[in-house]
């Protein structure tokens, strides 16, 4: 059976195909063998506990992809940037996918991007860096994430479509079996009516004083035969009927029955209708076992008030380790909602806890199926869906918008003219020359200095599109003294 620790198997290896190249590479920036080593861990930790713990191994995920990049980037950091992408990715989306509440994630998203933007400008290449970290982890962290969280509400409301389907099945169930009872009524009443008066007309034949002997018996055979077959009648009718007569136990003896310390108020002193009286004893009892397995020790309160109005109600209690799955209440919810009533659930301002249901006198008549959490799921979707766009489409704009727009910058604020670039003199001191004040890149690839000097990289014009848009001036500098200057055309394409 493919179950999620085979996939999760197999996305690490996926995920694992990438950093292994990254280490057969011969660009400069390849991972060593122990680098290799330690990302296949820290992955394979991320995988094994994404689906326990979101949080976390997005953490990790996110560390390991912002120190592959970082540590290269001054080297080669395109090998930084894709050797962990696919793993960045694929733990992003299983976070989103697996986190019941996404506050955790995204704080690790955020703790993410803002380390990995100080760093940059403290650091490691500066503000280009600082966007392409931005974008790196827009895309390949916050974007699947967002996916991931659309996706687990979709199949909530796959759940609840099959729930809803299963609950439809339920009510034909009911509606056959209160067809059964009403024609087991109708059949006693018709059939076992006709019976009771042929065994009557028997009777008052076998008392005939003129029948022989052999008539009389036959007669008194035929009355027995007669009150057996309106006795069988009565035991198919009780079957028919099933659990239509069974007694349902008060308010009293569920209470009594929990074990719990109760204060117990019931107003109601009429009779309640029998399924309304199932239902407040559904109620009563699922309300209670919460208490005991939630809130152990706690105060409860149980009040039912003459108009069939119900509130259990517990106080604080020490935090236990049990885990609800919120379908008991559900559940309660829909039965509520099957006879007419409202239902609601929620924390007190003390701490404590409190469901609410008010029921009717007596069942209201239902054309459509309950819709209590299938309306929620659909509007948990809805939300869900606006935030993925929304999030898509902020982090395509950012980038769409803010990767130009720093490339026109960078470009615009580095421009070395042909004009200054001639003006500089060799042994002209750096403080005497006119530069601009920001350097277009500090250390680019395959690019050689004089020894022992330092060097500045300008850019040759403001245009960062053009075919000459990679053409630099380098400034060299020894003791602050202009050595070197030369104008490097670096054609693209």
């Amino acid at each position: 059976m493919m179950g999620p620790v085979w996939v999760r198997l197999i996305l690490w290896v996926c995920a694992a195909t990438l950093v292994v190249a990254a280490a057969e590479t011969s660009r400069p920036g390849r991972l060593a063998v122990w680098e290799v080593v330690l990302y296949l861990v820290v992955l394979a930790a991320a995988f094994s506990v994404v689906h326990r713990r979101p949080a976390v191994a997005l953490g990790l995920a996110l560390g390991a992809w912002l120190v592959c990049y970082l540590v290269r980037v001054e080297s080669d950091s395109v090998i930084g940037l894709i050797a962990l992408a696919p793993a960045l990715a694929l733990t992003s989306f299983l976070a989103g996918r697996h986190a019941k509440d996404p506050r955790a994630t995204a704080i690790a998203l955020t703790i993410a991007e803002i380390a990995g933007v100080v760093v940059a400008l403290i650091e490691r290449g500066g503000s280009d860096t600082a966007l392409a970290v931005t974008s790196g982890i827009g895309v390949l962290g916050v974007v699947p994430w967002a996916f991931g969280g659309f996706r687990r509400r979709y199949a909530e409301l796959q759940e609840v479509g099959w729930e809803h389907a299963s609950l439809l099945e339920r009510d034909a169930d009911n509606a056959r079996n209160a067809e059964r009872a009403r024609l087991a009524g109708e059949m006693h009443d018709l059939v076992g009516h006709e019976l009771a008066r042929a065994a009557l007309l028997v009777g008052a034949l076998e008392l005939e004083p003129t029948l022989t002997a052999q008539q009389r018996e036959a007669a008194r055979t035929a009355r027995a035969s007669v009150t057996a077959a309106a006795e069988r009648l009565a035991d198919v009718m009780q079957v028919l009927r099933a659990d239509a007569d069974e007694p349902v136990a008060t308010i009293e003896e569920v209470v009594a029955g929990s074990g719990l310390d109760v204060e117990l108020t019931n107003g109601r002193r009429t009779a309640i209708d029998g399924i309304i009286a199932r239902t407040v004893h559904r109620v009563t009892a699922e309300a209670l076992t919460n208490v005991i397995k939630h809130a152990p020790g706690a105060k409860v309160t149980v009040r039912l008030s003459a108009n069939l109005e119900l509130r259990i109600t517990n106080g604080p209690a020490p935090k236990t380790s049990a885990v609800g799955s919120g379908k008991g209440l559900v559940g309660l919810a829909e039965r509520v909602a099957l006879v007419g009533g409202w239902f609601e659930a929620a924390p007190t301002d003390d701490g404590g806890f409190e469901v609410r249901a008010k029921l009717p006198e007596r069942p209201l008549p239902r054309t459509t199926p309950t819709h209590v959490r299938r309306q929620t799921a659909e509007a948990e979707i809805r939300k869900s869906a606006r935030r993925t766009v929304l999030i898509t489409s902020v982090v395509c704009a950012v980038i769409a918008i803010g990767v130009p727009g720093y490339m026109v910058f960078d470009a615009v604020t580095s421009v070395l003219t042909p004009q200054q670039f001639a003006r500089a003199e060799f042994g002209h001191h750096e403080d005497d020359l006119d530069l601009p004040l920001r350097t277009r890149v500090d250390n680019p690839l395959g690019v050689s200095a004089p020894a022992g000097a330092e060097c500045r990289y300008y850019s040759t014009h403001a245009n960062p599109f053009d075919s000459h848009r990679h053409d630099l001036h380098q400034l060299c500098f020894r003791d602050d003294r202009l050595v070197s200057k030369q104008w490097l055309a670096r054609r693209s394409g």
